[in-house]
């Protein structure tokens, strides 16, 4: 990695962090800079402009989470719908310091889904391969028998996405796991 894209993901790290706790709204530039410790004018050597950021910001954490989604989901060695569990149980260990703050990408589709095309784009499309992931899972577990009524493994994977980020949004509302924990018990009720 060039000095370069080293210092841009500096800026980036540092700005992602102030930018999950406060919204994109509720962060300046200079938030972002302050919490990289460069100079203003350093920002826009790497970002056209705070939509930019938060573009690379989502790409990013989508990224990341994906990566994630993966190592777990992809894991021939267990199976499907004991991976399927095991990716929820992972996000929500993953959220459990987020509770306050909510999930990063959920909170950027709220917020600015319907302020910037090129976010909400960006965001749809990403959560797409989060969900197709999550698809596939579901279409191996109804081939092995593992789920015995019929369902669309698409829009069964976009109602338990959806209502996962449901529940986060519910658990940094109420400060409590316990809707986290509720999607978890019905979970094996649904599959």
């Amino acid at each position: 990695m060039s000095k370069r894209d080293q210092k841009k993901e500096e800026i980036l790290l540092a700005g992602l962090s102030v930018m999950k706790q406060k919204g994109y709204n509720g962060t300046s530039v200079k938030d972002i800079v302050d919490a990289a410790g460069v100079p203003k004018g350093s920002f826009y050597n790497y970002f056209e402009s705070k939509e930019a950021f938060a573009l690379a910001a989502v790409e990013f954490t989508a990224n990341a989470e994906y990566e994630a989604a993966e190592a777990i989901l992809a894991n021939r060695q267990l199976p499907p719908l004991v991976r399927l569990r095991s990716y929820f149980e992972s996000s929500q260990h993953a959220c459990c310091n987020e509770t306050r703050h909510g999930c990063f990408l959920g909170n950027m589709c709220q917020e600015m889904a319907d302020t910037s095309e090129a976010i909400g784009e960006l965001l749809h499309r990403k959560l797409k391969q989060l969900t197709g992931l999550m698809a596939e899972v579901i279409r191996e577990a109804e081939e092995q028998g593992a789920i015995t009524r019929p369902l669309d493994p698409y829009q069964t994977a976009e109602f338990l996405f959806n209502a996962w980020e449901g529940a986060i949004m519910r658990s940094k509302a109420s400060k409590s796991k316990e809707p986290m924990h509720a999607f978890l018990n019905m979970l094996t009720v649904i599959l």
